[in-house]
């Protein structure tokens, strides 16, 4: 009865809260529990270049350039990826922006198992470094601090204090633009490209109109085509700067220099068409340097944009969007498509297309349905025996889980110990629903002894008595970073190397890695014992440790002083990363798209049951926002836009990160896991994620391949995750053959076979597609096979056969030709040399061509009196054979003294040499993924 009245009056609650709600209410602004988080300093890895004071990012996109240890290694030389552009630091401190839409890729290796060759195993994207903000007066020396720090970008500052110069770099998720503030500095704009014969790194620099200039780039072996840049002066009070101020080419054509120094505005864009450059000049004086968001009812999300000087006179605000938020957004008067604006390649999510606006308003598409999520999947109704038969398989794991309640759910670390937690809470979730009230009671209570013990060890940290033996070792509150670290790896001094056990231990939970993936498992757990056992919301201890996994990871407030905002979830992209604190040149990642849809769910159901509306609304909305970006980019139906189509081919996404995408988990490439690991765990939230059109495909062209062992844990994730909802009854079926023992550590026999019963009656119409392609590609005209991978023929060569397996079918360019393209499918393909030039076979670079005026009397060109390319081309052949004849007999014949064809021969063999060594280097940088 007390039950019932206490469930009543949080419906009266809810009931009378149904008014709009307020944007984005803390979950507390008290410091957090000392006894259960001890507050600490001394975290192994320590903030770097931040001016930031208080609680700071851990998993956003700038996070690299935060850290720098010599066993993490230092973040501040890899890049950053605020998309589309990508940023790297120089080394003078410019801002290096690379934009490159060339994808690299790598196959599967066929021949190996759980491999299938027709299909991408990776794709990156190389840094090409277009151009580089800068300043005369300020170089390496110089340090760089991060002086402002938001939910969706920074501000980096470098200065020369003797100088009493500056720049500020102001750094957002989607920019159209990048941009420097100039404080008394003289820009210098460089960029990576180089000369290549005539064309130097920067060319046809024109000024169009006051402050706006126009200047194209020369050659970078990643990336064939030149880039056109538009070069944008404002003054500090954003106006176009007047013409005593001018750009100009110095460093021998490699750089750009203003005449003068600047307190103002440089910003930079790449003009990816023609058409393009009316748009970008006319919204460059609109500069981003701040955005917040608030949360709306009903599942809006309104983005608010502040820009340079708060001038409402300036044009509107452009920016970059993904493909889910113009789906999302609503087209208000203020805000609208930049129409014949060229879409933008993202490294890993497809186009992006610009939008006009300094406010959007988003409305999650899922909303409705997150909304009213419930504990278990909505139960059809069942046949008798159906129904005998889950209470008997119920009644069979709750007397397992007298014996074994503990090893489930005491494993030491946050991960499985969560994983323990969640299985127990939804068996008794199963109770409540289809056994007694005594057996409910029984079930309740093992939960509940495990929350008893994480709060009990969390306090106790030094007791070793067996009555919690096993239980999690407790967090703590770090001061350094703002958050609850595993005390695991938080400052082994003990340890010999004490940053990698860091990284390492608890699956990193110590160094902020995947705590949206462990933690929420808790919350759920926690929702399902504050419904069967209202009285636990009023144990303080209780509800501040629940609270403080959900501060950690999903603070929403400014208000909130301990913890930054939303360190996990990605308001931009609109779903979390991982990674933590440890570096990576290729940026943060999402391996469990359905682990961090379980956090989400988890908060939208404590929020229901601890009576905060607040709370359960951002559960609800970002449940909703991750769900349609995971339909998006992760979960890859058939003519997914947005990766290359051999990758997408694969369905599930493996590893995807900021710059690559890796069909594989970290902790291996077995199918099994690439695909499961998107399954677990089981919650009604999955079912919104995986519609039935994508289950379809992913197990008819892919699962239904593999072994799937009764005896294999893989085989009950992929059976629920996949099967059960689209032929429930083969699931069914195939669950029944399999033990208990053999299901995964996270799920119980009992709750596959309810939540196989649960899913909606479907015709299995499904068919098995073709086995896995387990052999070696063929390859194109233009490449070779090394290994499992198809390489394109070096520069300097060509191969016009299919399938070719050593790179002895490459060609060499012939004499009198050259090419700096890899790939090539014809002899024709390679250009000739110009006029009055001549070269020698292989030549991979036009300086290879080497002028005529060059040589000495009686030189080769002089004796071939051909300046012309064909006949500088014909000279190397015979008049009577299709073979090359080597330059020695020709020079014989000339009657030349034995001195002077010595002296021919040497400038022979250095050109031979000369273009030998520009074809090695093209190759190693073909082979080399960039940095």
């Amino acid at each position: 009865m007390i039950d019932m009245l206490y469930h009543a009056r949080i419906g009266l609650v809810f009931l009378c809260l149904l008014g709009r709600s307020r944007a984005f209410e803390a979950v507390s602004t008290n410091s957090p529990n000392a006894e259960l988080f001890p507050h600490v300093t001394g975290h192994v890895l320590q903030p770097k270049h931040t001016a930031v004071r208080g609680p700071k990012q851990t998993n956003k996109f700038w996070a690299n350039w935060i850290i720098s240890d010599p066993v993490a290694g230092n973040g501040a030389v890899h890049a950053i990826y605020p998309m589309p552009y990508v940023l790297k630091l120089g080394s003078s401190r410019e801002l290096k922006a690379s934009q490159n839409p060339e994808a690299m890729m790598w196959y599967q290796d066929g021949r190996l198992m759980n491999r299938d060759g027709s299909r991408l195993e990776l794709y990156r994207t190389a840094f090409v470094g277009e151009f580089g903000l800068g300043a005369v007066e300020i170089g390496g020396q110089h340090d760089f601090q991060i002086i402002k720090e938001g939910v969706f970008g920074i501000h980096v500052e470098v200065r020369n204090p003797t100088a009493n110069v500056s720049m500020m770099y102001p750094i957002y998720s989607g920019m159209a633009y990048v941009s420097a503030r100039y404080t008394g500095a003289t820009p210098k704009i460089t960029t990576e490209r180089s000369r290549f014969g005539d064309v130097f790194a920067f060319n046809n620099l024109v000024q169009i109109s006051k402050g706006v200039w126009s200047v194209s780039t020369g050659f970078h072996h990643l990336s064939p085509q030149s880039a056109q840049l538009r070069i944008y002066l404002l003054d500090a009070d954003l106006g176009f700067v007047d013409d005593s101020f001018q750009l100009e080419l110095g460093c021998e054509r490699s750089c750009l220099l203003l005449n003068r120094p600047l307190t103002g505005w440089v910003r930079a864009a790449r003009v990816l068409a023609p058409r393009d450059v009316e748009t970008l000049d006319l919204h460059a004086p609109a500069i981003p340097v701040g955005w917040d968001l608030q949360m709306e009812d009903q599942g809006h999300v309104r983005y608010k944009f502040e820009v340079a000087g708060g001038n409402s006179s300036l044009p509107k605000l452009l920016h970059w969007a993904y493909a889910h938020h113009q789906k999302m957004l609503q087209h208000e008067n203020t805000t609208k498509m930049a129409k014949g604006l060229s879409s933008s390649q993202a490294p890993t999510k497809g186009h992006m297309a610009g939008v006009l606006g300094n406010e959007w308003l988003l409305k999650a598409q899922f909303f409705n349905e997150t909304n009213k999520l419930d504990f278990l999947p909505v139960m059809p109704a069942l046949s008798a025996e159906r129904q005998a038969r889950l209470i008997e398989e119920t009644k069979a794991t709750l007397q397992e889980l007298k014996r074994t309640w503990r090893q489930s759910m005491f494993k030491s670390d946050f991960y499985f110990s969560g994983k323990g937690f969640q299985k127990v809470g939804m068996v008794c979730l199963l109770a409540e629903k289809l056994l007694s009230s005594q057996e409910l009671e029984l079930c309740t209570r093992w939960l509940a002894r495990g929350f008893e013990c994480i709060l009990y060890k969390s306090k106790h940290p030094d007791d070793r008595s067996s009555r919690c033996a096993g239980a999690p070792g407790g967090l703590f509150y770090d001061k350094d970073w703002g958050g609850l670290p595993s005390r695991v790896g938080y400052n082994p001094t003990w340890h010999s190397k004490p940053v990698l056990h860091c990284m390492l231990a608890d699956f990193g939970n110590s160094c902020y890695n995947d705590h949206h993936y462990h933690f929420g498992y808790f919350v759920v757990s926690a929702a399902i014992l504050a419904k069967l056992k209202p009285s636990w919301t009023k144990n303080a201890d209780f509800v501040n440790f629940v609270d403080g996994l959900i501060r950690d990871t999903s603070n929403p407030s400014s208000e909130d002083p301990y913890f930054p905002r939303f360190r996990h979830f990605d308001w931009f992209d609109l779903h979390s990363w991982s990674r933590g604190l440890a570096p990576n040149p290729e940026g943060k990642d999402e391996e469990s798209t359905s682990e961090e849809m379980n956090l989400h769910y988890g908060i939208h159901l404590w929020g229901k049951e601890t009576g905060r509306r607040s709370m359960q609304q951002l559960g609800a909305t970002m449940l909703a926002m991750a769900t349609a970006t995971v339909q998006e980019f992760f979960l890859m139906a058939e003519g997914n836009p947005h990766h290359p189509a051999d990758y997408a081919r694969n369905r599930a996404p493996g590893m995807l990160l900021q710059n690559k995408a890796h069909y594989a988990t970290y902790f291996g490439k077995h199918f099994e896991y690439i695909h499961g690991i998107q399954m677990i765990p089981l919650s009604p939230a999955l079912t919104l994620a995986r519609t039935r059109k994508f289950n379809q495909q992913e197990w008819s062209e892919i699962l239904c391949n593999l072994p799937l062992s009764s005896t294999d844990s893989w085989t009950s994730i992929l059976l629920t995750g996949n099967l059960a909802m689209i032929d429930p009854q083969a699931a069914f079926d195939r669950l029944e053959e399999m033990h208990p023992q053999s299901m995964d550590d996270g799920l119980t026999k009992a709750y596959a076979l309810y939540w196989t019963s649960a899913q909606p009656a479907k015709e299995g119409n499904w068919s098995c597609s073709h086995p896995f392609f387990h052999g070696p590609r063929v390859c194109a005209a233009g490449e070779y096979r090394g290994e499992a991978q198809c390489h394109k023929c070096p520069a300097g060569t060509w191969n016009n056969r299919t399938n070719q397996t050593s790179h002895t079918a490459c060609s060499a360019c012939e004499a009198g030709r050259y090419s700096s393209q890899v790939g090539l499918t014809s002899k024709e393909a390679c250009q000739p040399c110009p006029s009055g030039t001549w070269s020698t076979s292989g030549a991979v670079e036009l300086d290879a061509c080497i002028p005529c005026k060059r040589e000495r009397p009686g030189g080769p060109c002089q004796i071939a009196r051909t300046p012309s390319t064909t006949e500088a081309s014909s000279y190397f052949r015979t008049s009577n054979s299709s073979a090359e004849r080597s330059p020695k007999s020709v020079l014989e014949q000339t009657g030349m003294s034995s001195d002077s064809r010595t002296v021919i021969h040497v400038m022979m063999v250095a050109a031979l040499l000369w273009s030998a060594a520009g074809a090695l280097t093209s190759c190693y940088r073909l082979l080399t993924p960039a940095a």
